[in-house]
């Protein structure tokens, strides 16, 4: 691209931005923080265009209900906004013009299934007759056996206990139908395909796989491509092709975990696409099986997944790292996305859709330039217009640095630091480590609802990307493997001392806190380095591993790969009992100094609650000073703007206790 032009573009498009931008953090300074803006889910999220770009779809917060919204995109006038029963809303996005696919799941029990599951459902809203219709409803097999027969006009046939009944692997655009895989049969379960009616919701198998079936691949008019099964007992991962119109094993291998899977498929229908180590993409011949590749990869960055339409194939190549970044197969596309991610060079830039003519994107942009926003940006007129915000609430934001520093062996750690907003009050600070969960998760300069409190308060916030994290690289997700409470916790401890040295943080008020692994890496800081931390605060984290690991074996077979993973990346609790044992916060209680707070949900199935009641009733024993907050209703993901408000409140009230980040 001609370099004046370039530059030109980049005038151009600061010309027509909208004018509503955020306001400087400098005016709301951090002793009039309110709680509430930042303790509610975003006001919108989950944005999508329809083909034409003439509605755009999207997930409204109004006092704590979530609402689907379909918007005019010339007039921004609200076409329909409605409720999807009492599911909680996940994701939107359009399958037609004038089809909306919605995603919502709810935490609930099933008939002759054992325990609670978080069940997913799909449904479609048509935008012409304003009907909302369920897809594949599989209710009267939740309900009771005995009404099975009776009811019509349900798919009776369903498997009752599965999760992910809302998942679309194809349209059929004539036919208006859509492809979705789910269990069949009730004594042995096989993954199957339904062909569903976007009008009336009703659904018909259409492919039957078996008990080993995982994923399938079909073209646009509903033609089997493949189909991928892996044998949790043997092992066995195989890829089938159906091109000649027979099944053809094209690909055969022994592990016991997958070492790939496939995510897309070609335009011309001819080759999968699929990653290795997250690290590059290859490809392979549904005709030979032939593997080609590296085809796409950036060094330091992790592929984040490759970008599908509906029907799967692949549109484009994201890669994770500090922020985003794009390969498209049009070198156009390239020069359009490096444009907006040089005009928001603090910021992280998604392209979130694009109209089918490719001339409208729709992006979110979300770090240093504001709480989060969404725009359309018109190629042709080289305008990008501002839609809503995220959180309209939000003006002042801390500074997010991304910076790496060297674990005491030599690591490099990517982290993000988030500071206080006034670049003067930025020395001596009090810190709270908040290691990501996960661990198989990354942070990335982005606004976090947590964090920016925090530094709203007055505190700085270290988020490192501690060994075991993904998104930069093989070497360090790789490094994690047997480090829990070991390196990984080091990571933390060496991200502190550093700051400390550099005269951002006050060695004498750091805490730690942190979510799912987390709050297992906080109470391992309370247990393990108890001389760094002034208070711990511990969400929905794990305590006992042995437990944890038993627990997923009771509700898995043992050689599932859930339980092969976890094994791999923490330990055998057969053969390596004593070495989880000593990981385990639970059973160093006597070691804390400092108050600990745990929080969890009641509804968490990830991390069941008695993680936190084994940790509190262990440090009750030797009268350390600790509380349980329970979460009524909440799942594992803070799900609900009302749990999300009660939990800051009570990390507000402790820190408030036991470290204070004063008047500054």
């Amino acid at each position: 691209m001609n370099t004046s032009f370039y530059q030109y573009l980049i005038l151009l498009l600061f010309s027509t931005i909208f004018q509503t931008e955020i306001v400087s953090a400098a005016e709301y300074p951090n002793d009039k923080v309110d709680i509430k803006p930042y303790g509610l889910l975003p006001k919108y999220r989950s944005f999508a265009f329809s083909p034409n770009s003439k509605h755009f779809a999207f997930i409204q917060r109004e006092n704590n209900i979530d609402l689907f919204v379909v918007m005019n995109a010339g007039t921004q006038a609200v076409s329909a906004a409605f409720r999807a029963g009492t599911y909680k809303a996940r994701n939107v996005y359009f399958a037609t013009d004038k089809h909306v696919i919605i995603v919502g799941s709810k935490t609930q029990k099933h008939y002759q299934v054992r325990g609670k599951w978080e069940n997913s459902k799909a449904f479609v809203y048509n935008i012409e007759t304003q009907k909302l219709t369920t897809l594949l409803d599989n209710s009267c097999v939740e309900r009771s056996q005995s009404k099975i027969k009776r009811c019509k006009s349900r798919t009776s046939s369903l498997f009752p206990g599965q999760s992910g009944l809302g998942r679309i692997i194809g349209l059929n655009k004539k036919s208006r139908e859509v492809y979705m895989p789910a269990y069949s049969g009730l004594r042995k379960p096989h993954y199957d395909v339904y062909r569903v009616s976007l009008k009336t919701g009703k659904a018909k198998r259409f492919a039957t796989g078996n008990a080993s079936t995982i994923d399938w691949f079909l073209n646009e008019d509903g033609t089997v491509l493949a189909r991928e099964d892996f044998s949790e007992r043997t092992g066995e991962h195989l890829i089938y092709s159906k091109t000649s119109g027979e099944w053809e094993l094209i690909y055969r291998n022994e592990a016991d975990i997958p070492e790939f899977s496939p995510q897309a498929i070609s335009q011309d229908n001819k080759r999968l696409f699929f990653t290795s180590f997250n690290e590059n993409v290859f490809s392979m011949a549904l005709d030979t099986g032939e593997i080609t590749g590296p085809l796409f990869g950036q060094e330091g960055k992790d592929v984040g997944f490759i970008v599908t339409d509906i029907n799967r194939k692949m549109e484009s190549i994201r890669y994770s790292g500090f922020t985003p970044s794009y390969s498209f197969p049009d070198q156009k596309d390239n020069e359009t996305y490096k444009m907006l991610s040089e005009y928001y060079p603090a910021s992280s830039v998604y392209v979130e859709d694009r109209s089918t003519d490719n001339n409208k994107w729709l992006v979110h942009i979300t770090g240093n330039d504001g709480a989060g926003d969404y725009r359309i940006l018109d190629r042709e007129k080289v305008k990008l217009q501002k839609i809503l915000a995220e959180y309209p609430d939000i003006a002042a934001i801390g500074e997010i640095r991304a910076i790496n520093y060297k674990a005491r062996d030599g690591l490099k750690i990517p982290a993000i630091l988030t500071l206080p907003t006034d670049p003067e009050k930025r020395k001596n600070l009090p810190l709270i480590a908040l290691p990501h969960g996960g661990p198989a998760s990354h942070d990335t300069v982005r606004f976090d609802w947590l964090a920016q409190y925090l530094t709203a308060k007055g505190y700085a916030v270290l988020q490192p990307n501690f060994r075991g994290s993904t998104g930069f690289g093989y070497e360090l997700k790789n490094s994690g493997d047997g480090e829990w409470g070991k390196k990984m916790q080091d990571d933390v401890s060496d991200g502190i001392k550093i700051l400390v040295k550099s005269g951002y943080v006050d060695p004498d008020r750091v805490c730690i806190m942190g979510a799912s692994y987390g709050g297992y890496s906080a109470l391992a800081g309370g247990a393990f380095s108890p001389e760094l931390y002034r208070c711990v605060i511990s969400i929905a984290g794990v305590s006992d591993l042995p437990l944890m690991i038993s627990k997923t074996k009771s509700q898995n077979k043992s050689y599932s790969p859930i339980v092969k993973y976890w094994e791999r990346l923490i330990g055998d609790p057969e053969t390596e009992k004593e070495k989880l044992k000593s990981i385990s916060p639970v059973n160093f209680a006597e070691n804390f100094q400092a108050p600990v707070l745990l929080i969890h949900g009641k509804d968490d199935l990830v991390v069941p609650i008695i993680q936190s009641k084994r940790m509190l009733s262990a440090l009750k024993k030797v009268d350390k000073v600790v509380e349980l907050i329970t979460l009524k209703g909440e799942d594992h993901w803070l799900s609900s703007s009302e749990t999300r408000l009660a939990l800051l409140q009570e990390v507000d009230r402790f820190l408030e206790q036991h470290n204070p980040a004063g008047t500054l």
